[in-house]
């Protein structure tokens, strides 16, 4: 009788405990916070198979909110992570959304001035290992690259 008691005293207490630890939640999933600034404007998305809002991929999520996305800048991987290691990630449609595809892999470090027109504001939003010499530190260190529209 004593023992089933401490188990279940041992039960609520980490049951208790796991309820009380803090809830991590990642920019992208703070969608109150910056959703009213993309709003009514074009969109220029830099992202890959990491930017994810829960289980669903930031673009899609974006899309569903109605948020216009004119440009997907894909790095190495594709933007959906489908292209294996090292190989071309060509422009393209996405055949999920219509929406065109630019890469930014290879040869094209960054997109070109002529597709940078098609949008009002730029998304960045990969996970990065933050080492100088990983692929995408290459992407975010691109002068001129959406400066002029920076949100905070």
């Amino acid at each position: 009788m004593q023992r089933n008691f401490l188990y279940t005293c041992l039960l609520l207490l980490c049951s208790f405990s796991i309820q009380a630890q803090p809830v991590i939640q990642v920019g992208a999933e703070r969608m109150e916070v910056y959703l009213p600034k993309l709003k009514n404007k074009k969109i220029g998305m830099v992202v890959n198979q990491t930017s994810l809002v829960g289980a669903h991929h930031l673009v899609d999520t974006l899309l569903s909110r109605g948020i216009q996305i004119t440009a997907i800048y894909a790095p190495e991987h594709g933007y959906r992570g489908t292209t294996e290691r090292g190989k071309t990630v060509a422009d393209g449609k996405d055949s999920n959304t219509g929406i065109t595809i630019y890469s930014i892999y290879g040869d094209k470090k960054k997109p070109s001035p002529e597709v940078l027109k098609e949008v009002d504001l730029m998304v960045f939003d990969m996970q990065d290992v933050g080492a100088r010499f990983f692929t995408y530190i290459s992407i975010c260190c691109t002068p001129n690259l959406g400066q002029a529209n920076k949100v905070d």
